[in-house]
């Protein structure tokens, strides 16, 4: 039997073969992307709705005015309520100014009416031979009326 000739490369095929590289496929893929951003879906993407069911087009359209309808109407209850809110709470900070008013012009008043009480009772005792009840009954408005300078006022609050 004979033997298949077996076939050998040569120096320069090989040296040729490696300067030339063989031909590779390459493979590009192409993506697009289309973004579009609204209430309702772009008008390509309409027309294929209405083309698979007829009218659907004018129903999402009008959907869409709907759910704007009632967004707007939320927020406009929404911005009346916190309006309404803030009026509540002036007319609470009203009141309060109102009643610590009054609270302190009633301190005030009782008071004056103390001291002048406790001046005609002491003026009293002292006529009536007295003299010592009547020291003590004068130095309770004395003592309220030194007490009334020394105090420290109250800081006012501070407002936000």
């Amino acid at each position: 039997m004979a033997k298949p000739p077996q076939h050998q490369k040569s120096k320069t095929a090989s040296a040729a073969q490696s300067a030339f590289p063989t031909p590779q496929l390459q493979q590009v893929q192409f993506a697009q992307q289309h973004v579009y951003q609204g209430p309702i879906p772009h008008p390509s993407i309409l027309e294929g709705f209405e083309s698979v069911v007829p009218g659907s087009a004018n129903r999402l359209i009008e959907m869409a005015e709907a759910e704007s309808l009632h967004r707007r109407t939320l927020e406009e209850r929404a911005l009346s309520a916190n309006i309404a809110g803030q009026e509540k709470q002036l007319a609470i900070a009203d009141y309060q100014s109102k009643v610590v008013f009054w609270s302190d012009t009633a301190g005030q008043i009782a008071g004056v009416t103390v001291s002048l009480a406790c001046i005609a009772g002491a003026v009293w005792l002292a006529y009536t031979g007295h003299e010592v009840a009547a020291g003590a009954l004068a130095a309770i408005p004395g003592a309220a009326l030194i007490r009334s300078f020394f105090t420290p006022k109250k800081a006012a609050p501070a407002t936000k």
